[in-house]
């Protein structure tokens, strides 16, 4: 145990050495292929240092020495190893990516040399972060890890959109920021120490308690995008490089799930309510992210919303593993956590498989507006079907890796109302056909990406449509882990058991994952594939023996089909969007055709976040007004400002005092 975790130091030093290489190496493109290649190096160390710690033994180490480091800085426990090895999976491709992503701006002469500094800084500090075991540590490398995504972001900014995407996540970060400086304070103040492995309240320690539980799932709960905090995350996802983009919506949010997930460690057993709070939150923001989604022409944009919704999932298995803490229910947390963080692990992949794609269309036509494409399956049809692998995981569409996860969590709705009876089967009725709903406008919605961008004919001109060896090869290895844990989920349902073991559940109680029949639910997706392709060798061998007849598909009359004949983004999702078109601010323009031969007319759609437009943004301009009528903030001497730092940093430092 202990040479894995020294690898894991060397590992992280490793990742740290491209910024030497950065500031030495004077060309951009050596540069570039120098940084992403000790990155690389790095992270396939590190991965396999973190593998080899989970499937260990004793997957806990507190005390452990090197280089000077203080005992108990690091905690190497289950639950910081399988958010560090999730991360360092997603960070492999996405960092193959990235070279031939930065590679297009250096051929446009465009200096990557800033960006490069800030991913190897976003890329360390986030590892660093899931393994920290002082509280002190925790909040730098959490601080470090959200301006160097900041700055990262803002690599366009000479674009409107950038800016204001930006500092939407820059405000986000400083408020959740301010509260998780109290958050730890209060719980210093609670156990007089800075270390996480000190962390330990129950619900018997009075009104403490909640407030603790408040600030973890309004700053955690920021992080990960639920609604109503999600606001941030639509804004500033579009706006990011696509390399940023991946590690955003797969891992930065992950974040999140981990604060609260190691706040439960700290703080339990949970009070049923907040079990129902968490569980009703993450269902609104499935349903609503979903539908949101269904919603947007933006391909980024959608895909946000996107993590809107699968964040929802994940908070869903949370919730069921608190009502299973209320009542010391072994099998629902281990169904509840264990359907959470097997989700985390899937929509980090899926996730990052469909952002890195959505880069490669951008690069190619443009454009982000999925009504100006259609026909790429013409161009492109590996990368279609690499893109529609995600698609299908992303819905939870069996044998695919979504699936698996969503089943757990599915299982545990029903273990639930077998075991706590009462209120409970019709509750838990209701929240299987809620999450069934989800699944249903997931698949609506991925129906419209993939048949509006890929198939038809070309709505915009595309000259070339051009996927380098790099990004097949990112592809390649997230949709291959989308299929292998579809199709043999056990050794990652073992690691999965693993975590809940240490920290959960009591040791070796998580039987409730392996008591479900893996082997033969992999069997059914195998002998159904084989099927698949038998009918089509069949059908391969009749076509050569017979022949196969063809005509023109029929026109309706039409004899020359054109791109304006087929269904739109806007026109497909219609009357879903119509269904909760309050919720979504929904409209349309519609201009149509009046001649007897009728001339050009249009549909269009539009949709607005319900929070963002009627709530922050009329909040913004009103605090803004009043702000402006605040006589001392009119002032231009910079000498007032500088006073008036000192003043808040005196009270802040009695405060402080008095406190300690």
């Amino acid at each position: 145990m202990n040479d894995t975790i020294v690898l894991l130091y060397y590992a992280f030093l490793i990742q740290s050495i491209p910024i030497i290489a950065i500031a030495v190496v004077q060309d951009n493109r050596k540069a570039s292929a120098v940084t992403h290649l000790v990155l690389l190096a790095g992270l396939i160390l590190g991965f396999s240092s973190t593998v080899s710690s989970l499937v260990s033994s004793n997957s806990t180490l507190l005390s452990f020495t090197l280089w000077g480091i203080p005992n108990q800085v690091f905690r190497f426990d289950s639950l910081g190893l399988y958010f560090l090895g999730i991360i360092q999976l997603v960070a492999i491709p996405t960092t193959i990516y990235s070279y031939s992503y930065l590679n297009h701006y250096i051929s446009n002469g465009k200096s990557i040399r800033s960006t490069l500094v800030f991913y190897v800084l976003l890329l360390v500090s986030t590892q660093v972060l899931v393994l920290a075991n002082d509280a002190i540590l925790f909040l730098i490398c959490w601080e470090v890890m959200s301006m160097s995504a900041y700055l990262g972001m803002i690599f366009e900014k000479e674009k409107r959109e950038v800016r204001s995407g930006s500092f939407y996540y820059f405000i986000m970060n400083h408020i959740v920021a301010f509260l998780l400086f109290i958050f730890f304070l209060l719980l210093h103040h609670q156990t007089n120490s800075w270390h996480f492995s000190d962390f330990h309240l129950t619900s018997d320690s009075g009104a403490i308690f909640i407030i603790l539980y408040f600030l973890s799932l309004v700053a955690f709960g920021t992080k990960a995008g639920f609604i109503p905090f999600h606001f941030w995350l639509p804004r500033a996802h579009p706006i990011a490089p696509t390399v940023f983009s991946a590690f955003l919506s797969g891992i930065i949010i992950k974040t999140g799930i981990y604060g609260l997930l190691r706040t439960f460690q700290f703080l339990h057993p949970t009070p049923e309510w907040l079990g129902w709070l968490v569980l009703v939150i993450s269902m609104i923001s499935a349903i609503l992210g979903v539908w949101y989604a269904l919603a947007q022409h933006d391909i980024k944009k959608l895909l946000a919303y996107h993590s809107v919704e699968n964040i929802g999932i994940i908070g869903i298995g949370i919730g069921i593993g608190f009502i299973g803490s209320a009542y010391h229910s072994i099998p629902i947390q281990v169904l509840g956590f264990g359907g959470a963080l097997l989700h985390t692990l899937n929509h980090a992949i899926f996730k990052s498989l469909l952002f890195i794609g959505s880069g490669v269309i951008y690069q190619n036509l443009g454009t982000r507006n999925i009504e100006q494409m259609g026909g790429l399956v013409h161009r492109g049809k590996y990368f279609v079907m690499l893109f529609l692998i995600g698609s299908v995981a992303i819905s939870g569409i069996p044998p695919l890796n979504g699936f698996i996860s969503e089943f757990i969590i599915y299982n545990g709705f029903f273990t639930t109302a077998k075991i706590l009876n009462n209120y409970y089967p019709i509750l838990m009725l209701i929240s299987v056909v809620g999450l069934a709903f989800v699944g249903g406008l997931a698949v609506a919605c991925f129906t419209k990406i993939n048949s509006i961008m890929f198939l038809g004919t070309e709505r915009k001109e595309v000259k070339q449509f051009q996927v380098s060896f790099y990004e097949y090869l990112s592809l390649g290895i997230l949709s291959s882990l989308c299929v292998i844990i579809g199709f043999y989920p056990q050794p990652f349902i073992g690691i999965v058991t693993k975590v809940l073991n240490h920290g959960f559940v009591p040791e070796n109680a998580s039987s409730a994952l392996l008591n479900i029949n893996w082997m033969f639910i992999s069997l059914i997706f195998i002998a159904v594939v084989l099927g698949i392709l038998v009918v089509y060798i069949w059908k391969r061998f009749m076509q050569e023996k017979y022949g196969r007849r063809t005509s023109p598909a029929w026109g309706c009359g039409y004899e020359r089909l054109n791109s304006r004949m087929q269904y739109t983004a806007s026109s497909f999702a219609d009357e879903l969007n119509e269904i909760s078109k309050t919720v979504l601010v929904y409209h349309k323009n519609i201009k149509k055709p009046k001649q007897i031969f009728p001339t050009q007319g249009s549909f269009e759609s539009h949709a607005q976040d319900l929070i963002d437009s009627k709530i922050l943004l009329p909040g913004f301009r009103k605090l803004s007004s009043l702000i402006s009528r605040i006589e001392f903030l009119s002032y231009t001497d910079i000498r007032y400002y500088i006073a008036f730092i000192l003043v808040i940093i005196t009270i802040y430092s009695v405060i402080a005092f008095l406190w300690v």
